[in-house]
């Protein structure tokens, strides 16, 4: 039991593979919000910097519910439920009831809110690319096949949360 971290219970060589996890966690996501902090300067006369962040949580998710929107934000019942009622009123999202459920309401971007988003995301697109441009083609697959797999193990534990640690 001498290899067992006190902190976390797990053999030390693990808990040093996760810091590089960790790390690369925190990298990035302080380069998106640093980007998402810049473009929200051009639109913060309209839109209040947390209800900003929260459309550009949801944006690839669209159309949704309420309960979507809760997941995605973390937001309460009430807080996604006052989110959408205020972006609708600043003309960001409209609402609309379920085809299949009458009960359930879809909430949708207005077209300019989604010209907003994509061109958000292009000019992402663009500042991602440039920290990548100086890698090699080989280099570049790494990172997709290990961006790939990031991606199917979050996506395979949706529901994990701190509740069961």
């Amino acid at each position: 039991m001498d290899d067992v971290s006190p902190l976390s219970g797990q053999p030390e060589y693990l808990l040093d593979r996760l810091e590089v996890f960790k790390k690369m966690c925190r990298m990035l996501e302080i380069k998106r919000k640093r980007f998402i902090e810049k473009d929200w300067e051009h639109y913060a006369k309209l839109i209040p910097r947390q209800q900003f962040l929260h459309l550009m949580m949801v944006r690839h998710s669209m159309p949704c519910n309420l309960s979507k929107i809760m997941q995605i934000t973390g937001m309460t019942s009430s807080g996604a439920s006052i989110f959408v009622d205020k972006m609708v009123k600043l003309g960001a999202l409209k609402r609309h009831e379920s085809s299949d459920d009458r009960r359930n309401i879809v909430v949708s971007f207005t077209p300019r809110a989604q010209a907003i988003t994509d061109r958000i995301d292009d000019r992402l697109n663009q500042y991602i690319m440039r920290f990548f441009s100086g890698c090699s083609e080989e280099e570049l697959l790494m990172l997709e096949a290990a961006s790939r797999l990031v991606c199917r193990v979050l996506d395979a534990n949706p529901d994990k949360s701190d509740e069961e640690l």
